[in-house]
């Protein structure tokens, strides 16, 4: 109740000052720093070459709980497109676990305003409030926020973010090569384990090597047989409980390569469709933050005893 009665306030007193001051539309993003839960930052300049949506909310904010859901709808829908959503949580630090509570139903990443260096933003005079940022960095929407209790409507962010989004990536085979100069991720050693009765969620090993002049990097994979895929590392191990960190970006060094193994990095199918069975395969896109989708079928092996 304090937080409504602050906001009202403030309301009153600013009446149509803008909502977020020093940000101007259609002009370079100004320079921020998020150090995300979980690990990780992310940064304006990190974001070139994706479509970023910084979405600024609380636990306590009722339109927020709202607003949550079809950000994270979005997410799931687009991120292999391109499109990156980073919440910003502006809550005191006594509500700060609620917040965890509250972002453990989400997939994309979100870091605390302690954390979070986004002064040269402006002020956050109201919340749920977003900014979005096309690929080369231009601010397209500032201080996008609903003009009610119920945030932005599914159809308005959709309208917003697809058309900066562009054309969907094309899978094309692992042993293949993408369209212009730049190889493409070349995968060896896929590997999917067979699930047990009842068990909800698989995973996948695999060896990623990059023959091009740059590095790369994993930022998402999508399944038919999975309602999303979550890049892992799995942290430290107690007893037979594996603690487990979500990561959002795997950078593939020029000329290198990396190994998603037991005890390391890992894919992991959430929700399955129905039980990974040995001797079938799982139908897998890999997307790259610089190269083309790429399309393995992963061997199914025995469940280990």
């Amino acid at each position: 109740m304090r937080h409504s009665i602050f906001w009202f306030i403030v309301a009153l007193l600013l009446g149509s000052a803008p909502l977020v001051q020093a940000l101007e539309m259609d002009a370079p993003v100004p320079a921020y720093t998020l150090n995300l839960e979980g690990g990780g930052k992310v940064t304006a300049q990190s974001e070139r070459g994706h479509v970023t949506l910084l979405h600024f909310w609380a636990s306590w904010c009722v339109p927020c709980r709202v607003e949550m859901p079809r950000l994270e709808k979005l997410y799931q829908k687009y991120h292999a497109r391109g499109l990156d959503i980073v919440a910003i949580d502006m809550d005191s630090d006594e509500d700060q676990p609620l917040a965890r509570a509250m972002m453990a139903h989400y997939h994309f990443p979100w870091a605390l305003k302690s954390h979070a260096e986004v002064d040269e933003l402006g002020r956050i005079w109201r919340m749920p409030l977003s900014i979005l940022v096309d690929r080369k960095g231009i601010v397209r929407q500032n201080a996008w926020a609903a003009d009610d209790d119920q945030g932005l409507p599914e159809s308005v962010l959709v309208a917003g973010i697809e058309p900066l989004l562009g054309a969907a990536p094309v899978p094309i085979p692992a042993s293949g090569m993408q369209s212009g100069t730049s190889p493409a991720i070349q995968v060896l050693h896929p590997m999917a384990r067979a699930t047990a009765p009842g068990q909800e969620e698989g995973v996948v090993y695999l060896t990623l090597v990059n023959p091009g002049d740059r590095e790369d990097a994993l930022e998402g994979a999508d399944s038919a047989v999975a309602d999303h895929i979550m890049l892992h590392q799995t942290t430290e191990m107690e007893g037979n409980m594996a603690h487990m960190a979500h990561e959002y970006h795997l950078v593939i060094p020029a000329h290198g390569q990396v190994t998603l193994a037991p005890g390391g990095h890992h894919l992991m199918l959430e929700d399955l469709a129905h039980p990974l069975v040995a001797g079938q395969t799982v139908p897998l896109n890999l997307h790259f933050q610089h190269g083309a989708t790429v399309h393995v079928d992963v061997p199914i092996t025995p469940l280990v005893p």
